[in-house]
C-alpha cells in the first residue's frame, strides 16, 4: 500500500486536514497513473524550437529579445562555472542549523509571520515575513537592492535598505515582501537561461539554472505551506506571493532531460509542484482578483506533475470547478466569464486592476491550449478582455484611474496572445485586435523587442500589417463602477474627455461623484491612485477618502459607511445612479459639438442628495471646454474640489488679475473628525468672494507651458481655497513625488438652488485660451434650472440650460427649455445650433424643436438649409418666414415634408435622422 504520508507530508498538516479537498485527494489517489509527456510541454514543445529560431533569424524584434536576454544572463552564467556558489549564496535561504526551518506561521488575518518552527537537513527557502514591502515611518518606499548588492549566505532578519525620496540613507529593516521578490529575480534569471539552452545546448546556461533550481527544490520539499488564514501561501506569507516562483516548473520543463542526465536529484520535484498547484488552487481569494493571479503558477505546475490523475485533478478547478470555501478558493472559467467581466470583457475592478487578473489568465489559458485545451475556442470572452482596456482608455493611451490603481494602460501582453488565439481560430475579433495593436505600436510606441522570453517563445512572428485606426466610441460605460465617461476627439494633444464615477465596488475609492478630465495630451483633473500600501495614515485617510477627488463634499463629512480603516476591499459608499446621457454608451453621437451625462447620488453619511451634470463642448478641432454643474442640497455647507496635475495654481478675479489672499486652513469637522481627509490639503491661501472667478492651473510639458483654466460662476456665501494635495501617483512621473494643485470651494449653507458651476478649459501656451468669460443669465426662482452665457474670443457664445427637474418649461422672451441639458450655439446673437441632449423642447429666436417623446436633437442652421439629427420624431417649428413654400428631407431618399401653417411662421415634423439636410424653398410671388 501506497504511504501517502511518506510522499506528500504536506496532506497531513494542520492546515490541510481540516478540508474537505483532503478527502478528495485521499479518495482519488488509490488509482494511479504516470503519464509519458515530452519536455518540453507547458508553452512550447519540440516541434516549435526550429520555428522559434526561424523566427530570431527573420524577425529582428525577436532577435534583439534573444540578444538582450542572452547579453543580460551570459555574465551570471560564465561566473557560474568556476564560482557557482556565487549566485546560489544570493538566494534567500534559512540555513543556520537549526533554523532550517519547516513550518511557518501567520498571523490571523494572515498579513505577517509571528512563528516558525521545524529544522531540515538542508537549507531551506526563506519566506517573506509580510505581505507588504517595507515602508518608512513617513510613508516611503524603499530601493530594492540589486542582487549584485546581496550579501552572500545572509542569515540575518533584517537588511540594510536605502530609502527613497530627498533623505536617501540607508536604514536597516526588516525586507518584508522584498525577500521573495528578490528571489523572484533570480528565478527570472534561471528561467531565461533554460530557455537560451534549450535553443541553443549550451551548457552553461544549463548548468547556471539547473542549480537555482535544484537548490530551490530541495528546500521547498521540506517546508509546508503556511498556517493561518486561507490568504496564506506556500512560499509567501501570502498566496499571491508565491507568484515569484511560477518559473521554476518552465526551467523544470526546459531542463527535464538536463537534469536526469546530470544525475539531479528530480524526485523532490513531483511533491514541491504539487505543494504549489494545491496551494494555487484552495489558498487565496475568490471574491476579487487574487485567485486569477495566480492561474499560471496553478496551472504550471500542474501540468508539470507526472502523475495523471493528479494532473488531470488540479486541472479540472480550472477548467470546471470552483472551490469556494468561504471567501476563500478558486473560480474555473465559467465562473470568471459569468462574474468577473463585462459583456465587453473589462474585468470588474478598476482599471489598474485589469491587466493584472487578465494577463495572468490569458497566460494560463496558453499553456492549456499548448497542452490540448481549447480554452479560447471554448471561451472567446478572454479574446475581448485581451484589447478591451484600449476601449476606455484618453487620448493619451492611459486608462481612468478611479479606485485604489496605479497609472494603468492597454498591455500589449494581453494583446498579443489575443492576436495569438484570435488568428488560431480566426475569430471575428481578429481585425479589432489588429487595430489595436497598431494603435499601440503608433500611438504608444510599443515594440515587439520589449517582449521578453514570453514573445519570443509565444508570440506570432507577425502581426498582421493593418493601418486601419482604432475605432473609438463617443461614449462608454462600466456599469460594476457606475462609470460614464465621454469624448471628443481622438488626437493626443486635442482631444477631449471626461469620465465621471462613484460605486461600491472591489478596490473602490470613497469619492461620490468623481470625474476625470483631459486635456492638452495628458490627463489634468486626475483621479489619485493609491498610497504606498493599503495600510498607510495617508491612504487610509487621504487617497482612499473624498477630499482626494474631484467631487463634492457634503457637510464636511462624507464617508463610506462604516468607515473605512484600511485594505483594498470594498468601500461601502452607494452608488451613483444615471439619469440621462449623450450619446448613450457605444451609441452616434446627435452632433459633432456637444455631450453630456446627468448623474444622481445620495451620500449615505450625511443623506444629501446631489445631482451633477458634465458637458463637453467643442468649439473647434483643437479647442473646446467642459461644463460641470454640481448640485447638493447639506443645508449646513458644502465642499467642491479640484486637483490637476501641474506646478502651481492661482486664483484670478473677473479681470483676470490675482485676487487678494491671505492664509488660512479649511475649516474641518470635529466630531468625526475630518473623515473625508481636507486636512491633507496644506498651505492653503484662501479668498472669500461671490464675484465669478478663474482657477488658473500651470504645468509644463515638453518646453511648453500647459495651462487648465477653471471659471468658476459666482455666489454668495463662498469661499475658495488654494492648497498643495500629496502626489497624484497616476500622474505623469515626473510630478508623482510632489504636490498636487488643488482648490477647494467651499459653500456655507445648501448648493441645490446655488450650485457649483465651472467651465473647465485646457489649453498650451501663455495667453492661449478660448472662453474668455462666463455670466450667469436670469432665472425665475426655480431652484433645478440653470442658464448659463460662456463668451468666446472668437466672438461666439454659447448659452446652456440645464435642468435637475425634466418636466418643468422654462420660458423667457427669447428661448424655451424643457429637458435635461440644452446648448444653444450663437454669433452675432444668430442661432448656428440648436442641441438638446435630453428633452422635449428647446427654442431660441425664430427656431423651435418639440420631440414627440423625450430624446436628443441637434439643429444646424444656415440661411436655407438646416442639417438636424434626431433620436425620435421632432416637430421644428421656424417664425417669420411664411413664403417657405416647401421642405425637402434628403438623406438617405429624399422626402417631401407636410408644412403647417401656424401663427407666427410654418411648422413640419421630421422622422428619425442621422446627418438629414432639410431644404427650404421660399415661394417669391406676391
Amino acid at each position: 500500500m501506497i504511504n501517502l504520508r511518506n510522499i506528500f507530508p504536506f496532506l497531513f498538516s494542520r492546515s490541510f486536514l481540516g478540508r474537505t479537498v483532503a478527502v478528495i485527494l485521499l479518495g482519488s489517489f488509490t488509482n494511479t497513473s504516470v503519464c509519458q509527456t515530452a519536455h518540453p510541454h507547458i508553452l512550447v514543445n519540440a516541434s516549435d524550437k526550429q520555428l522559434i529560431l526561424d523566427k530570431i533569424a527573420r524577425q529582428a524584434w525577436a532577435k534583439k529579445v534573444f540578444d538582450s536576454m542572452r547579453s543580460a544572463i551570459a555574465p551570471y552564467a560564465e561566473r557560474h562555472k568556476t564560482d557557482p556558489q556565487w549566485i546560489l549564496s544570493r538566494y534567500l535561504m534559512n540555513r543556520v542549523p537549526g533554523k532550517r526551518y519547516t513550518h511557518f506561521y501567520a498571523d490571523a488575518g494572515g498579513s505577517a509571520l509571528i512563528g516558525y518552527s521545524g529544522d531540515a537537513p538542508f537549507p531551506t527557502v526563506r519566506v517573506s515575513s509580510n505581505k507588504r514591502p517595507p515602508v518608512t515611518k513617513e510613508g516611503l518606499s524603499y530601493k530594492l537592492p540589486t542582487i549584485e548588492q546581496l550579501k552572500p549566505y545572509d542569515t540575518a532578519m533584517l537588511m540594510q535598505l536605502e530609502r527613497l525620496g530627498p533623505d536617501a540613507r540607508k536604514e536597516w529593516v526588516d525586507p518584508q515582501s522584498f525577500v521573495e521578490v528578490l528571489n523572484g529575480k533570480i528565478n527570472q534569471l534561471a528561467l531565461e537561461a533554460s530557455v537560451i539552452f534549450w535553443l541553443t545546448g549550451e551548457q552553461s546556461y544549463a548548468a547556471f539554472a539547473a542549480d537555482i533550481l535544484d537548490q530551490w527544490a530541495h528546500g521547498a520539499s521540506q517546508q509546508f505551506p503556511v498556517e493561518g488564514a486561507c490568504r496564506t501561501g506556500f512560499l509567501s506569507v501570502q498566496s499571491l506571493g508565491d507568484g515569484q516562483y511560477e518559473a521554476m516548473p518552465l526551467i523544470y520543463d526546459f531542463l527535464y532531460d538536463y537534469l536526469r542526465r546530470h544525475h539531479y536529484g528530480t524526485s523532490w520535484y513531483e511533491s514541491v509542484f504539487e505543494k504549489i498547484a494545491h496551494t494555487m488552487t484552495f489558498n487565496g481569494f475568490w471574491n476579487n482578483n487574487w485567485f486569477a493571479a495566480q492561474s499560471p503558477a496553478m496551472v504550471f505546475a500542474a501540468l508539470s506533475l507526472e502523475d495523471r490523475s493528479r494532473k488531470d485533478f488540479y486541472l479540472n478547478f480550472f477548467l470546471n470547478k470552483d472551490t469556494i470555501n468561504g471567501s476563500c478558493g478558486h473560480l474555473a472559467l465559467p465562473s470568471v466569464v459569468k462574474k468577473w467581466l463585462t459583456p465587453d470583457g473589462h474585468w470588474k475592478e478598476p482599471g489598474g486592476y485589469h491587466n493584472y487578473p487578465v494577463s495572468n489568465l490569458l497566460i494560463a489559458g496558453l499553456a492549456m491550449e499548448k497542452n490540448g485545451y481549447p480554452i479560447f475556442r471554448q471561451f472567446p470572452q478572454l479574446l475581448r478582455a485581451s484589447s478591451v482596456l484600449l476601449k476606455y482608455s484618453f487620448p493619451d493611451l492611459s486608462a481612468p484611474s478611479f479606485g485604489d490603481t496605479g497609472p494603468a494602460s492597454q498591455s500589449p501582453e494581453c494583446l498579443e496572445i489575443g492576436l495569438l488565439m484570435a488568428t488560431k481560430y480566426k475569430d471575428r475579433i481578429l481585425p479589432q485586435l489588429q487595430s489595436a495593436m497598431h494603435t499601440l505600436q503608433q500611438k504608444k510606441g510599443y515594440r515587439r523587442e520589449a517582449s521578453g522570453y514570453m514573445g519570443l517563445l509565444c508570440y506570432l512572428p507577425e502581426t498582421a500589417s493593418c493601418s486601419a485606426v482604432y475605432n473609438w466610441p463617443r461614449s462608454g460605460a462600466l456599469d460594476f463602477a457606475k462609470c460614464y465617461l465621454q469624448r471628443n476627439g481622438t488626437g493626443k494633444e486635442h482631444g477631449l474627455m471626461y469620465a465621471v464615477q462613484g460605486a461600491t465596488y472591489n478596490h473602490n475609492h470613497a469619492n461620490g461623484m468623481s470625474v476625470e478630465l483631459y486635456g492638452s495630451g495628458m490627463v489634468m483633473g486626475v483621479d489619485p491612485g493609491k498610497g504606498v500600501t493599503y495600510e498607510v495614515p495617508v491612504h487610509v485617510n487621504y487617497y482612499e477618502q473624498w477630499a482626494a477627488h474631484n467631487t463634492v463634499i457634503s457637510g464636511s463629512r462624507s464617508a463610506s459607511v462604516p468607515y473605512f480603516h484600511g485594505g483594498g476591499g470594498a468601500k461601502n459608499i452607494g452608488h451613483i445612479t444615471l439619469s440621462a446621457m449623450e450619446p448613450l454608451a457605444d451609441s452616434n453621437a446627435i452632433s459633432p459639438f456637444c455631450s453630456f451625462t446627468d448623474t444622481r447620488y445620495t451620500d449615505i453619511a450625511t443623506r444629501a442628495k446631489q445631482q451633477r451634470t458634465l458637458a463637453i463642448i467643442r468649439l473647434s478641432d483643437s479647442t473646446g471646454y467642459y461644463l460641470d454643474i454640481y448640485r447638493s442640497d447639506h443645508p449646513q455647507d458644502n465642499e467642491y474640489i479640484y486637483h490637476n496635475t501641474g506646478d502651481t495654481v492661482s486664483l484670478l478675479n473677473r479681470d483676470r488679475k490675482p485676487l487678494e489672499l491671505k492664509r488660512a486652513a479649511i475649516p474641518l469637522c470635529r466630531s468625526p473628525f475630518d473623515p473625508p481627509g481636507l486636512r491633507y490639503i496644506r498651505n492653503t491661501l484662501s479668498s472669500a468672494t461671490g464675484e465669478n472667478i478663474t482657477a488658473l492651473f500651470r504645468l509644463e510639458r515638453n518646453g511648453t507651458d500647459q495651462y487648465m483654466q477653471v471659471l468658476f460662476a459666482g455666489q454668495n456665501d463662498r469661499t475658495f481655497y488654494a492648497g498643495e494635495a500629496p502626489s497624484t501617483n497616476t500622474a505623469p512621473p515626473v510630478y508623482r513625488n510632489r504636490p498636487t494643485p488643488a482648490i477647494v470651494c467651499r459653500q456655507q449653507g445648501e448648493a441645490w438652488a446655488r450650485p457649483f458651476v465651472a467651465i473647465y478649459e485646457p489649453f498650451a501656451g501663455s495667453g492661449k485660451y478660448s472662453v474668455d468669460r462666463i455670466e450667469m443669465e436670469s432665472e425665475r426662482g426655480d431652484k433645478n434650472f440653470t442658464a448659463l452665457s460662456v463668451y468666446n474670443r472668437d466672438g461666439s457664445r454659447q448659452l446652456i440650460l440645464q435642468s435637475a427637474d425634466y418636466t418643468v418649461l422654462k420660458q423667457t422672451a427669447i428661448s424655451k427649455f424643457e429637458g435635461a441639458f440644452g446648448v444653444i450655439n450663437l454669433v452675432k446673437d444668430q442661432p448656428r445650433y440648436l442641441y438638446m441632449g435630453y428633452g422635449r423642447c428647446i427654442e431660441y429666436g425664430k427656431y423651435g424643436i418639440k420631440m414627440k417623446k423625450p430624446g436628443a436633437v441637434n439643429l444646424s442652421v444656415s440661411a436655407k438649409i438646416l442639417e438636424i439629427s434626431c433620436s425620435g420624431e421632432a416637430y421644428i417649428t421656424i417664425k417669420g418666414n411664411k413664403q417657405i413654400a416647401a421642405v425637402f428631407l434628403k438623406g438617405p431618399t429624399e422626402k417631401k415634408l407636410l408644412i403647417e401653417k401656424t401663427a407666427d411662421g410654418i411648422g413640419f415634423s421630421v422622422p428619425p435622422v442621422k446627418g438629414g439636410i432639410i431644404q427650404l424653398t421660399v415661394n417669391h410671388q406676391p
